[in-house]
């Protein structure tokens, strides 16, 4: 059964998230502006997978590589059913382009680094009886949040 609905929600939800990294790219782009290091129409330096989480039992994302130079990453959808997810964002010089997020009765937790850098593509999100810290993704009873590890205290 456990199975069936994540193999059910894998196909719903992620197969639409790789059709166009380029175009979500250029999003994320556009909306840093002037700060970023990045022209649009770069590639990603790397694209992190998509996660599912059905019940607890699955995998969680992460960008533990720290770089030199800014690094533009694709995080691709995290999918969690009654469950938490945590999506680890660790590069201090990572450029983050956070495609939808989905939570049905759970909790997802983007984990980044204080000096990193977040966007998200431009699809509404969409929140039901949730909490979303993002305003992109989809939280049905659940919670998307965003926290922040390695800051200088002032």
């Amino acid at each position: 059964m456990k199975t069936i609905a994540s193999t059910l929600l894998l196909v719903a939800f992620a197969a639409p998230a790789y059709a166009d990294d380029q175009q979500a790219v250029n999003e994320c782009i556009a909306a840093w502006g002037a700060k970023s290091p990045f022209k649009v129409g770069t590639k990603p330096d790397r694209i992190i997978a998509t996660g599912v989480k059905v019940f607890g039992l699955g995998k969680g994302q992460a960008n533990e590589e720290v770089t030199n130079h800014p690094s533009l990453v694709v995080v691709h959808p995290a999918v969690n059913v009654a469950g938490k997810t945590t999506i680890r964002l660790a590069n201090p010089n990572g450029w983050y382009c956070l495609r939808n997020q989905t939570t049905v009765a759970g909790k997802i937790a983007i984990v980044a680094h204080c000096n990193a850098h977040l966007a998200h593509t431009k699809d509404d999100g969409t929140s039901i009886a949730a909490a979303d810290d993002t305003g992109k993704g989809v939280a049905v009873m659940g919670a998307l949040r965003v926290q922040r590890f390695g800051c200088k205290k002032a």
